[in-house]
């Protein structure tokens, strides 16, 4: 006889019924590690218990809050003693808390402690290992889940501020088993076959501590330090820290930030651009005018020192003039002297150096003329 079949409800409100009537799930005392820990508005605590394999969700009371010795918080060792609930709307199971002791620092916790200090003493972290992102790179690498808010927000990040940026994707599993090994091996991929990427960002979306457990994993964190690509590690929201971000180039505290921090803002570019051009052609202009200023007080200090050279020249041919009209031999020849020469043109100084009957040139104030020397009139000796 074939069943009947049911509804998903009368499912749940049936194992619900079974929950409820169990002794044991009326009454459990479970150890784990906080995880998720969320005070909702409403004062009621969220939380989530987890071990190295499993996690139950957990729901602590507004009511029963003022009996917590301390805040929870992520990371924390506690036993908490409740019962089991269905919550037959969703389909799922939770632990409702009605006492909870902290014992101390989780599982999680320690680990991530531990593997911290080991790969902080082999200098992994150290800043000097850094390598610096690219101003303007070409091509943007991801390392991510194929689907979900972290990719979306990347790529529409990146998109959204430069236009020019290539995106190349390489899909990866990023919580449960097997997710770190996978991370790694996209890096190490990357690393071996794209080397043209100029800027790699691996990370996730926000979540509990062991959904984000994977960028803890020595083996992402390892990877992370031997690419030769820049990584920017963008895992989870801004108050969550993990392996990947201390080993990693830079961190961005989310995978919008990742975007923003591994290209710039082609249109700030731009604006920044046309502000310079603009300062430059400003400068320009003034180092124009300042020249064309200078270069006309120059011709002008150049104009008066020609004209007061010249002046000065002209003072002195004036004077040279004077002088040399001064002296002028034929000057006196207007007070009744002359000029005596021979037939070579030689002035004749004296008496002595007349020959009889020889012609002589006389020249006057007014003019010259030809002579014949007869004799000698008189002779005077000094």
């Amino acid at each position: 006889m074939a069943l009947k079949p049911i509804t998903v409800t009368q499912l749940n409100e049936y194992l619900d019924r079974i929950v409820k009537n169990d002794p044991i799930m009326s009454n459990v005392v479970i150890k784990g590690e906080l995880s998720g820990v969320k005070y909702h508005a409403s004062g009621h605590v969220y939380f989530s218990l987890v071990d190295a394999g499993s996690k139950l969700n957990c729901f602590y009371s507004s009511r029963l809050v003022p009996n917590l010795k301390e805040k929870l918080s992520d990371g924390m060792d506690v036993t908490c003693t409740g019962r089991i609930g269905i919550y037959i709307g969703g389909g799922s199971y939770s632990l409702y808390v009605n006492n909870l002791e902290i014992q101390g620092t989780g599982f999680l916790s320690a680990e991530f402690e531990r593997l911290k200090a080991k790969l902080n003493s082999e200098g992994i972290f150290d800043s000097k290992h850094k390598k610096k992102l690219p101003m303007f790179p070409a091509k943007v690498g991801v390392i991510t889940a194929s689907t979900g808010a972290a990719i979306r927000d990347i790529t529409k990040t990146i998109k959204s501020r430069n236009d020019v940026c290539d995106i190349l994707i390489f899909p990866s599993p990023v919580q449960g088993k097997g997710a770190g090994s996978e991370i790694a091996r996209r890096i190490q991929y990357v690393n071996e076959n794209h080397s043209d990427v100029d800027v790699l960002i691996v990370g996730r979306g926000g979540g509990s501590a062991e959904d984000l457990w994977a960028f803890n994993e020595e083996i992402v964190a390892r990877a992370i330090f031997s690419s030769k690509i820049p990584v920017v590690s963008a895992v989870g929201h801004e108050v969550d820290f993990s392996i990947s971000d201390l080993a990693a180039d830079v961190r961005a505290a989310t995978p919008t930030a990742a975007g923003q921090i591994a290209v710039p803002d082609t249109g700030e570019l731009a604006e920044k651009i046309q502000d310079i051009k603009y300062q430059l052609l400003n400068q320009l202009k003034n180092n124009v005018s300042f020249n064309i200023l200078k270069a006309n007080n120059i011709l002008s200090e150049m104009r008066n020192y020609i004209r007061l050279d010249i002046s000065e020249k002209v003072s002195q041919i004036n004077q040279f003039k004077t002088v040399l009209e001064g002296n002028d031999p034929r000057r006196i020849l207007k007070n009744g002297y002359a000029i005596l020469e021979d037939s070579g043109g030689n002035v004749v100084a004296g008496i002595g150096d007349m020959v009889q009957n020889n012609c002589y040139k006389v020249t006057l104030s007014d003019g010259s003329g030809l002579m014949e020397f007869i004799e000698e009139v008189n002779s005077h000796e000094g």
